[in-house]
């Protein structure tokens, strides 16, 4: 049986700045943690195995922030932001900061260096 290749999704010059970043997650002057941003493209598919739809693509963000020092046993968060809610997200991240279960926390962005230590840090590849 012949399937359709997935349709190609064009790069969201938005996420530019965010495709391998890093910052501090700052509460007030003490670091609560590093959050480390990741782009990919994401599907969806629907229908039962006999008439399948497939949608998408679209480049969504998702991001994991490491509580604590690695070397503590962390814990890690993770989540993936919507296309509905993704502007005012790059708005906030875009002034440094980051909103999470209520409260408000700032962003000291991380150098190249160090960002792709964080991503090795939570588990990610670095490209």
């Amino acid at each position: 049986m012949f399937r359709r290749k997935w349709p190609e999704s064009p790069p969201d010059a938005r996420l530019d700045p965010y495709r391998r970043a890093a910052a501090r997650v700052m509460d007030g002057d003490e670091q609560v943690g590093v959050l480390v941003i990741h782009v990919d493209t994401w599907r969806w598919t629907a229908g039962p195995f006999w008439r399948r739809r497939r949608g998408g693509p679209e480049e969504l963000p998702e991001w994991r922030l490491l509580y604590g020092a690695p070397e503590e046993h962390p814990h890690l968060d993770e989540w993936v932001i919507s296309a509905a809610d993704i502007d005012k997200e790059l708005a906030d991240w875009a002034a440094g900061v980051l909103r999470l279960r209520g409260h408000r926390y700032g962003l000291a962005w991380l150098g190249a260096e160090e960002a792709d230590a964080a991503r090795r840090d939570v588990g990610w590849a670095v490209d």
